[in-house]
């Protein structure tokens, strides 16, 4: 059975919805042939005829193991062109990590191997993004980072685009921005998670997008040329790719990506199944997603079901520091204002304001969180949907209006008055 029949069933006395993102449409052509015609169409053959003329191999970054981009088929489709163009390009691979930490030597080689593929022998160096690495890094547009894009002239980024809680949406400018920063510039520019313009969707007014964006352009300032391949994939296939310089990518993508992931509904529901899928799913870190995006979308008092194996427990759990001291919103915020905003902080203050502030309960199926981290987090764990369904028409009461979210670590509910 189908999940949302499955809760359909178990909810049977409530008016439960379905949103889910843009369906698949059938796919033409490959997506290696849909990323070179994107590609094409936004000028990389003068881009790559330029970087080959550059002393330097040409730096290509992608994304690492916590968000699934195709970057196979984009790196494909830049040595196809290469080839029909006569070119014979020498490649710096550099995996943007931002604060991610990666340790297991098989797990970097396997991410490797699935973005290079064959084309490995043309990729001279390779380095994974460490941001608390001072010996890796270096000033320039105004900022610290991967000491590659401060020295090199060109660089072209991977990425996808998908909505983001505080960030607006994804893309190959958070690639070149969020991917290679500092600590110390990554947790500045994150600190403005803690307000409430950092919203899914939202790249004006935003100061996330607005901050890594300024960096962009005074990078381009000082002499380096950017190239981005954003694809939007839907069902785990490209279904599109945006190509370019990625500020001018990613805001003319900006509407189509809303039509896919954005779901509207008519007013705050009482309650929301959210179920994420992998990567987010992996950790209670990346699967928190799930909750910002569809929060705006629940009436205060109201249930959210977050529905995420979390196999790796907690993840990151820079959050829980704050998460463990303050048992309030209001405790939250005046540790932040007196101790100073640590990375991480914004997703513990922002659920604390959930839970506590708007009194939103939360639930789980979730078997590789613990109780006590579970406890912590306020989130009731549940082992099974049928419990869960109890507990949410407890919370909701009877004949409660309420949304089963797919793909909930992208899908952005709204609401919007018919």
């Amino acid at each position: 059975m189908k999940p949302f029949d499955e809760w359909k069933s178990l909810l049977s006395d409530c008016d439960l919805a379905r949103a889910a993102p843009a369906a698949a449409r059938e796919i033409a052509e490959a997506p290696v042939a849909l990323i070179e015609q994107a590609a094409r169409r936004a000028g990389i053959v003068e881009f790559l005829r330029a970087a080959s003329l550059d002393p330097d191999p040409l730096i290509i970054a992608v994304n690492d193991t916590h968000r699934f981009t195709d970057s196979r088929s984009a790196i494909e489709a830049v040595c196809r062109i290469c080839e029909a163009e006569g070119l014979a390009p020498r490649f710096r691979l550099l995996v943007a990590t931002g604060s991610h930490t990666f340790s297991n030597p098989e797990e970097v080689a396997r991410h490797e191997q699935s973005v290079l593929g064959e084309r490995g022998s043309l990729f001279v160096e390779r380095s994974w993004h460490e941001a608390q690495n001072a010996s890796a890094l270096k000033a320039a547009g105004g900022a610290r980072m991967h000491r590659w894009i401060a020295d090199g002239r060109f660089a072209l980024a991977v990425g996808s685009m998908e909505p983001h809680y505080f960030a607006g949406v994804t893309g190959a400018h958070k690639t070149l921005t969020t991917g290679v920063l500092s600590f110390e510039n990554l947790t500045a520019n994150h600190q403005a998670a803690l307000g409430g313009e950092a919203r899914g969707l939202r790249l004006r007014g935003n100061p996330i997008y607005e901050g890594l964006a300024a960096i962009l352009r005074r990078l381009e300032a000082e002499g380096r040329r950017f190239f981005a391949l954003n694809e939007i994939l839907l069902e785990g296939h490209v279904v599109h790719c945006a190509a370019g310089r990625p500020l001018e990518s990613v805001e003319q993508s900006l509407p189509l990506v809303s039509r896919m992931f954005a779901c509207a509904v008519a007013q705050p529901m009482d309650f929301v199944v959210s179920l994420v899928g992998p990567p987010l799913d992996r950790d209670l870190y990346q699967a928190d997603k799930g909750i910002k995006n569809v929060e705006h979308a629940v009436r205060d008092g109201g249930a959210i079901l977050l529905e995420a194996p979390c196999r790796g427990g907690v993840g990151i759990d820079r959050f829980f520091h704050l998460l463990r001291r303050a048992a309030t919103h209001a405790e939250s915020v005046a540790l932040v204002e007196r101790e100073g905003y640590a990375l991480g902080d914004h997703k513990a203050v922002r659920l604390r304001a959930l839970t506590d502030g708007r009194r939103v309960r939360l639930g789980a199926i979730a078997p590789g969180l613990c109780v006590a981290d579970a406890a912590i987090a306020g989130i009731a764990l549940f082992p099974d949907r049928a419990s869960a369904a109890r507990w949410i028409r407890e919370c909701a009461g009877p004949r409660a209006r309420g949304v089963l979210v797919e793909d909930a670590g992208n899908v952005t509910l709204e609401i919007r008055a018919e």
